[in-house]
């Protein structure tokens, strides 16, 4: 595959991750394990339900801006002269693994060790900021045969 080939896979992982993470900050991140027998500490974390709400909103922030890094120079905004090229497809890579650690701060935050496990949420959140980190990484191998 030549390198405009691969720009354009790097697209398309790009914007399914953006779209598993948005997708993912919908769902819950938290449910009661599977067999618990004991006592629930909380029955209700903000975690557990459906819906945008704490660090989700962050976490889909942050996947809007890591699109950028992926768009083709055509589209990009102009008043933004410093987002271009390699830094960009940086930032987009960047941007996965700090979509990462979102997800896991905000599972650790919530305590969720010994009652709870995580959901499809975290799951879909996680994976799509993965696709994210590729799809950056992906798009700086385009970008560096272009002459």
């Amino acid at each position: 595959m030549n390198r405009q080939t691969w720009g354009v896979v790097a697209r398309l992982v790009a914007f399914a991750g953006a779209a598993a993470v948005a997708v993912g900050a919908w769902l819950p991140w938290l449910m009661v394990r599977p067999g618990h027998q004991g006592p629930v500490p909380a029955i209700h974390l903000a975690a557990m339900e459906t819906g945008i709400a704490g660090l989700d909103w962050l976490a889909l922030a942050v996947a809007a801006v890591a699109l950028l890094g992926v768009l083709p120079v055509e589209l990009m905004p102009a008043s933004v002269p410093l987002l271009g090229g390699v830094r960009a497809a940086a930032m987009t890579a960047i941007a996965g693994g700090v979509i990462v650690v979102l997800a896991v701060y905000s599972l650790v935050s919530t305590g969720f060790l010994g009652a709870f496990v995580p959901s499809s949420g975290f799951y879909l959140t996680t994976l799509g900021a993965v696709h994210l980190s590729v799809g950056g990484a992906l798009r700086i191998y385009a970008i560096g045969g272009e002459t």
